[in-house]
């Protein structure tokens, strides 16, 4: 019990080994430019380096995105991301695999002839933060909303209602809004002398005993990026505000996570590109932004659970990554 209380700030972690292979590398900038954390940046030398900062050893979640999207191969990473002990203790296994749906552990090229379309999708999507500036047409936004709308729910309730947003002043301004909060907690977060301070310890421990899963030390990561870009939505042309029906049946915020993925593999499936983004939504519902609440039509019974940035991807961002296996129980 005493264990799950330690720890909650900057906790003991394994980060994955990030290297970048100089022969293989272009220099292109895209793993800096699209890392979620700042945690690439451009070296002495000219060519990008994984960092750490505020406190972190490395500033890297281990999504494998920036290996997916390098046209090189240039991107090695090795291991996982493991919180060792404390309140934040990961649960995941600690050993990196790539897919293995049909479980004979064969390579992705050789059983992908075998998977249907939908796995392919599944297993392929990875988070775009590389967006064209080319607008996406409103026939197929159409299309991601109606596998949103197919989705399933409690009760067949369909809790949710969808703003779309294409007017990047409207955007701007939910991130400027965004971000005034944010950066609050960041800066309070992190440790500029990359220390682990005992007075922010015991703050940030009492904190996650009401706030769990918002203070958990990945999105902090996450807030620096967003501070440095001064983006929240990766300049991408399109927005989806999903808000659930406060009243719905059982869990609504499930069904609005069921909900999303449909509409995130279908964008993937018709060569969009998404990024499901949950840093925004927090502030923009706090009391003080009640008037852009009601401006963007989000007014009760409704409130915004997540949303999703949509657009064109710049160049190949989907591929095959490998994840983390979890603990699985079979009951026979």
């Amino acid at each position: 019990m005493f264990d799950n209380l330690k720890q909650a700030y900057l906790p003991k972690t394994q980060f994955p080994s990030r290297r970048v292979d100089r022969a293989k590398c272009e220099k292109c900038g895209r793993c800096v430019t699209a890392c979620p954390t700042s945690g690439i940046i451009w070296g002495a030398d000219g060519f990008p380096e994984p960092i750490g900062y505020g406190g972190f050893d490395q500033a890297c979640i281990n999504c494998w995105n920036c290996v997916a999207m390098c046209p090189t191969g240039a991107l090695v990473m090795e291991g996982p991301y493991r919180v060792e002990e404390g309140r934040y203790k990961t649960t995941p296994l600690g050993r990196m695999t790539p897919p293995d749906p049909l479980g004979d552990g064969r390579p992705w090229e050789e059983i992908e002839p075998d998977l249907t379309p939908v796995e392919k999708v599944l297993y392929k999507r990875r988070s775009n933060r590389l967006f064209k500036k080319k607008p996406v047409d409103r026939a197929l936004l159409h299309r991601v909303l109606e596998a949103g709308r197919f989705a399933p729910s409690s009760g067949n309730c369909q809790p949710w209602k969808f703003i779309v947003i294409t007017d990047p002043a409207v955007i701007r301004e939910i991130e400027e809004a965004a971000m005034a909060v944010l950066n609050r907690f960041k800066n309070l977060y992190l440790a500029k002398d990359n220390k682990r301070h005992a007075g922010k310890s015991a703050l940030f421990t009492l904190l996650s005993l009401f706030m769990v899963n918002k203070m958990d030390p990945r999105p902090f990561a996450a807030m620096e990026k967003v501070d440095q870009d001064q983006a929240i939505y990766w300049r991408a042309p399109a927005v989806i505000l999903l808000c659930k029906n406060t009243r719905g049946i059982a869990n609504p915020d499930l069904d609005i996570g069921i909900c999303a993925q449909n509409m995130v593999l279908a964008a993937h499936s018709l060569g969009l590109g998404t990024c499901i983004i949950g840093l925004a939504i927090e502030p923009l519902n706090y009391p003080h932004l009640g008037e852009l609440r009601k401006r963007l039509g989000i007014t009760a019974p409704w409130q915004a659970v997540t949303s999703i940035a949509v657009g064109w991807p710049k160049g190949k961002i989907d591929g095959i990554v490998s994840r983390d296996n979890v603990p699985v129980e079979w009951i026979v």
